[in-house]
């Protein structure tokens, strides 16, 4: 993991597993938002099919596979990773049959693929919304980026989520969610590491509720429940209140696409 200091939002790895893990059998009934942007990242770094690169894939994250289920192609090594060992034994189910898909539980944030034994030769990280758990996120971005050609990632920035801020601010209250990383600070970071090239985009997704418990739900219900360190939890009966006719929950998502196999920087 990189040296620079941790980001005192970021919750634990061994609770981030835990909590994911915990849900693994229900995850994919409330990843509403995940599969969403399961489907744009993929269109994003494989508009033609196919990931860049022709070597081995490495998925930092693989939940209970929605992602990899659209990138992995058939003859290419493709090794599935997630904190969280339920996830990857529902993932590996689902990939029973494929020959090319390996399987690990790991730590993204401590990953080292030169000593792994199915990514000795890794051409391409790929991940879905997993980063903004990260203890640094842009240090920790970058740290993979540099064991690859390519990397092609989505995480959750800061902006997200703006109705349930606004819901405990007019309370005169602070909300319970993580604090999310600044997308220029993660380009940034890319940038001053030396990346030959970065495409990238920043995506609003919004999604309907049918009211706050719901949305509440959306979070327990894949295990992303776990709060900012230092919040003590309090009646939130007035935040729910407010939002009787339902909430639009809108997330910004920065897509992008790091290539170290160019020598020009692309905005």
């Amino acid at each position: 993991m990189s040296s620079s200091k941790k980001n005192p939002a970021s919750p634990t790895a061994a609770s981030i597993a835990r909590r994911f893990g915990n849900k693994a059998r229900e995850y994919e009934r409330h990843a509403l938002l995940q599969r969403e942007t399961a489907e744009t990242l993929a269109d994003f770094a494989a508009p033609e099919g196919t990931l860049p690169g022709t070597g081995p894939v490495v998925e930092v994250g693989c939940g209970t596979g929605l992602f990899t289920s659209l990138v992995a192609k058939p003859g290419r090594p493709y090794l599935a990773t997630d904190i969280a060992p339920e996830m990857v034994t529902a993932c590996q189910a689902r990939f029973a049959k494929s020959k090319h898909m390996h399987f690990a539980i790991a730590d993204g944030q401590e990953l080292e693929l030169a000593t792994s034994p199915h990514a000795l030769a890794c051409t391409t990280i790929v991940s879905n919304l997993v980063f903004q758990w990260f203890a640094n996120p842009p240090a920790g971005i970058v740290r993979l980026s540099q064991q690859a050609s390519h990397m092609a990632f989505a995480i959750l920035v800061a902006g997200s989520f703006p109705e349930w801020h606004a819901a405990f601010a007019n309370l005169g209250r602070i909300s319970g969610l993580i604090t999310l990383p600044e997308a220029d600070s993660i380009l940034e970071a890319l940038h001053a590491s030396g990346t030959a090239r970065i495409r990238q985009q920043v995506l609003t997704h919004t999604i309907r509720y049918e009211n706050a418990r719901a949305f509440v739900e959306s979070f327990r219900g894949i295990g992303a429940d776990h709060p900012r360190p230092g919040y003590r939890p309090t009646p939130i009966k007035a935040v729910l209140k407010q939002f009787e006719e339902g909430i639009t929950s809108t997330a910004r998502v920065l897509y992008c696409l790091v290539d170290r196999a160019n020598k020009e920087t692309k905005e």
